[in-house]
């Protein structure tokens, strides 16, 4: 076999293996992909418009490795980003770019978060935050390191220093307690 019989050969067997027919390999511009193959990646960054390109440009190296449902859900939030007041259209695109960052095993835990907060009744999933919030930094940096921000989940994760079992008590039980060697003054706040 010659080498250009080789290469018509190769082309062909990879154009088969994409899902092109073998006909669009030998230059028929007639020859369209099969619509089931492209179904499960579009839209394509190309598809997008300008203005979905501009919120979701942080995710412009990603986007075409995506499953189509994924790529369903970013588009309907870019859709509306616009439409949205400043200040929220900021925090939109500061979270946009958070995401962006995080590696695929944090999505997956965030992901997992986000499905069991919300399975807890709504003025539960407050109460939870508010705690959270009342905390130091410190000790949010605790949880967020065992990967759970819930406090009962700190508690039950094993911590090992004292500073992680600090941080899985609620911060109205931890100003109670004086501090060791003096016991009149309560816990710092930074």
């Amino acid at each position: 076999m010659t080498l250009r019989g080789l290469l018509a050969a190769g082309i062909a067997g990879l154009s088969l293996v994409l899902g092109a027919p073998a006909a669009l390999a030998q230059g028929s511009a007639s020859a369209a992909p099969r619509a089931p193959l492209l179904s499960l990646v579009q839209p394509l960054w190309s598809d997008l418009s300008d203005a979905q390109r501009a919120v979701l440009e942080p995710f412009e190296t990603q986007w075409n490795t995506w499953s189509a449902q994924e790529k369903r859900s970013w588009v309907l939030l870019a859709d509306r980003v616009p439409k949205m007041s400043p200040e929220a259209r900021e925090r939109a695109h500061k979270r946009i770019r958070e995401w962006a960052e995080l590696t695929p095993e944090k999505r997956r835990l965030a992901r997992r978060n986000y499905r069991l907060a919300k399975q807890l009744a709504p003025d539960q999933r407050q109460a939870e935050w508010a705690r959270y919030q009342e905390m130091t930094p410190e000790q949010r940096s605790v949880l967020r390191a065992n990967g759970s921000t819930s406090n009962t989940a700190a508690r039950h994760a094993g911590a090992r220093t004292g500073l992680a079992k600090e941080a899985a008590q609620p911060l109205s039980e931890l100003a109670r307690r004086p501090r060791p060697g003096n016991p009149a003054q309560p816990p710092k706040r930074h």
